[in-house]
C-alpha cells in the first residue's frame, strides 16, 4: 500500500530563536496589557502592617470559605500567603481554589517556603502599604512566577515542576532565589539562581511547545487516513509522519542510555539501523563496527549464560537439539574447518520394506569450502562416557552410553554412503559429496579425576572415525572466545607525586 510521507516543516515550525521573545514572555505580557480580571474562583486577600525581630513588616493573608468538602465545623480559613520586609518578599505559596479539599494548604508540600531577596531582583524594594502595592511589587518578579496575590503565589502552573522536584527531597522546605546560575542545598535552604530558573523555565517552553506541535502533526495525519486515505486509498496513500533531522538524537540525548526502552522501542531501533546500513558503513564505520562488536559480545554472553542455565537442569535430548538448531554457530566449534548446517533431524537412510527402520541424524551438516558432509549426534549432558569403577587398575572403560552413540553415528553415516545418490537429488544437497563423512558425538561432561580423564583421552583419540565433544567443552570453547573478544580494560592511571616547590 502506498505511504505518503508528510512533510510538515512549513505548517509546525515549532523551532525557537533563542533571541526571540519566548512564550511565557507574551502571554504575561498579554496578561498584563489586557487587565484581566482575577478568577471568580479565587480567595480574598488582606494585608496587615507588623514586625518582626523588631523590624517593621507587612503580612499578607488568605482567607476564605472552603466549598469542599462541605464541613460545619470550620469552613471559614485564614493563613499568612507572604510577608515582606524591607528587603525580601518570604512568600508562603497556598492552595488558592476554594474547591479544592486542600484549600489554603501549602501548595508544594513540604517547600513551605520561597525567599526572594530584593537585591536579588536587583530593585530596591519598599514595605506595601495595601494588596495593591503588594501586587504591584510582584511584577519585579521573574517571568514563570505568579504576580497576584490573590492566585496564591509561588509559580504558574506550567512550572510546578521546580518545586515539585525540589520536594522530592523532604528536607527541603525553602527556596531562596539568588543571583546567578546557583543550584546549590545548604540544610534545608534550596539556592535557586536566576539565570538558571530562567534557563529551565525557557526549556519547559520549548519542550511544551515542541509537544503541542507533535500533537497536531499527529490529528493532523489522522484526520487525513481516516477520511481520505479511508475514502479512495489509490489515489490517498497512507500518511506517515515525516522525521526531522536529529530528532532521534535528541530521544537519545533526553533519555539518556534509555535503559528503559520498552521490547517495541529496542525492535524499532534496531529496524531503523537495519534500514540505513550501508548509509552508516560509509558515514560512520567505526561506530557501526563497533556497534556491531558490542551486539556480538552481548549475543555470545546471553548464549554462555543460556547454556550454563540449561547445564543446570536435567533437560532431554529434544530440547537440546532444539538450541543446537537455533544456535548451530555452537556446534561449528567442534570442528577444524567452517561447516554450515544442512539440515536437522536429517533423513539419511535404511528404511525396510515395512517403511520402518528409518535412520535420523540429530544434524547433517557441510563442509563450507570443501562440500564433504558431516553428522553430529546430541545426547544428553548426563550421559556417561565411563563406567563407574575401573575394570584395571586406575583404567576406566567406556560407558555403554557413550559406545551406543558412536555405534549409532557410524550407522547413520553407512545409511548416507548407501542412500547418497538418491539423497543427492535434494537441492540442499548440491555440490556436496561422502568421500570422507565426518563423525561427532556430543555428550556428557568431563570426567572428574585425573585417572578418568586419562581413560576417557585415551578411548576417544582412539576413535579415529569420531569425533567425542562434552557439553562442557563446547561451552568452555565459548567463554574462551569471549575473553578473546572482550576488549582489555586500560590499566588504572597512576598517580604521580605533585612537583616540589622551589622556594
Amino acid at each position: 500500500m502506498n505511504q505518503e510521507r508528510f512533510d510538515l516543516d512549513d505548517d509546525l515550525d515549532f523551532e525557537l530563536d533563542d533571541q526571540s521573545q519566548d512564550i511565557a514572555d507574551i502571554e504575561e505580557q498579554l496578561f498584563d496589557e489586557a487587565d484581566q480580571t482575577i478568577e471568580p474562583w479565587a480567595f480574598n486577600a488582606s494585608l496587615t502592617a507588623a514586625t518582626i525581630d523588631g523590624r517593621p513588616c507587612a503580612e499578607i493573608y488568605a482567607h476564605g470559605t472552603t466549598q469542599f468538602p462541605r464541613k460545619a465545623q470550620h469552613p471559614f480559613r485564614r493563613e499568612l500567603l507572604a510577608r515582606v520586609t524591607a528587603s525580601e518578599i518570604v512568600a508562603f505559596p497556598l492552595v488558592s481554589a476554594p474547591y479544592r479539599h486542600d484549600f489554603l494548604e501549602p501548595k508544594y508540600d513540604p517547600l513551605k517556603r520561597i525567599r526572594i531577596p530584593f537585591s536579588s531582583l536587583g530593585i530596591n524594594g519598599s514595605i506595601p502599604k495595601s494588596v495593591e502595592e503588594f501586587d504591584e511589587l510582584l511584577t519585579a518578579l521573574p517571568t514563570g512566577f505568579t504576580k497576584y496575590a490573590r492566585l496564591g503565589l509561588g509559580l504558574k502552573r506550567a512550572y510546578k515542576l521546580i518545586p515539585e522536584a525540589l520536594a522530592r527531597d523532604d528536607r527541603l522546605s525553602e527556596m531562596l532565589l539568588t543571583g546567578g546560575d546557583t543550584a546549590e542545598i545548604h540544610g534545608s535552604v534550596f539556592h535557586l539562581g536566576i539565570e538558571r530558573f530562567d534557563l529551565i523555565r525557557r526549556s519547559i517552553d520549548r519542550i511544551t511547545d515542541r509537544s503541542n506541535a507533535y500533537s497536531l502533526r499527529d490529528r493532523r495525519l489522522l484526520t487525513f487516513n481516516e477520511l481520505l486515505h479511508r475514502a479512495d486509498p489509490t489515489r490517498f496513500g497512507r500518511a506517515v509522519p515525516r522525521a526531522r533531522p536529529g530528532e532521534i538524537f535528541e530521544l537519545v540525548q533526553l533519555r539518556g542510555r534509555a535503559q528503559n526502552l520498552s521490547p517495541e522501542d529496542r525492535q524499532a531501533a534496531a529496524s531503523v539501523v537495519e534500514a540505513d546500513a550501508e548509509k552508516l558503513v560509509k558515514e560512520t564505520p567505526r561506530k557501526l563496527l563497533g556497534l556491531k562488536a558490542v551486539i556480538e559480545l552481548v549475543t555470545l554472553k546471553e548464549l554462555i549464560g543460556t547454556m550454563e542455565e540449561m547445564l543446570a537442569r536435567n533437560l532431554t535430548e529434544p530440547r537440546w537439539q532444539a538450541f543446537f538448531k537455533d544456535n548451530p554457530f555452537i556446534l561449528s566449534l567442534a570442528f577444524p574447518h567452517p561447516v554450515i548446517l544442512v539440515e536437522d533431524q536429517a533423513s539419511v537412510g535404511g528404511t525396510l520394506l515395512s517403511g520402518k527402520g528409518e535412520s535420523v541424524a540429530d544434524f547433517l551438516l557441510q563442509q563450507r569450502f570443501t562440500g564433504g558432509l558431516a553428522l553430529i549426534e546430541i545426547k544428553r549432558p548426563s550421559s556417561k562416557v565411563l563406567e563407574k569403577d575401573p575394570f584395571r587398575g586406575d583404567l576406566f572403560a567406556p560407558h555403554r552410553d557413550l559406545t551406543s552413540a558412536i555405534a549409532q553415528v557410524l550407522d547413520q553415516r553407512t545409511q548416507l554412503h548407501l542412500n547418497f545418490t538418491l539423497k543427492a537429488q535434494d537441492p540442499k544437497l548440491k555440490d556436496t559429496h561422502i568421500s570422507s563423512v565426518s563423525c561427532v558425538v556430543v555428550i556428557g561432561t568431563t570426567p572428574n579425576g585425573i585417572d578418568q580423564q586419562r581413560s576417557f583421552d585415551l578411548y576417544r583419540h582412539s576413535t579415529r572415525d569420531v569425533a567425542i565433544v562434552t557439553f562442557d567443552e563446547l561451552l568452555g570453547k565459548l567463554k574462551e572466545i569471549l575473553r578473546l573478544l572482550t576488549p582489555l580494560e586500560p590499566p588504572p592511571a597512576q598517580q604521580t607525586a605533585p612537583p616540589e616547590s622551589i622556594d
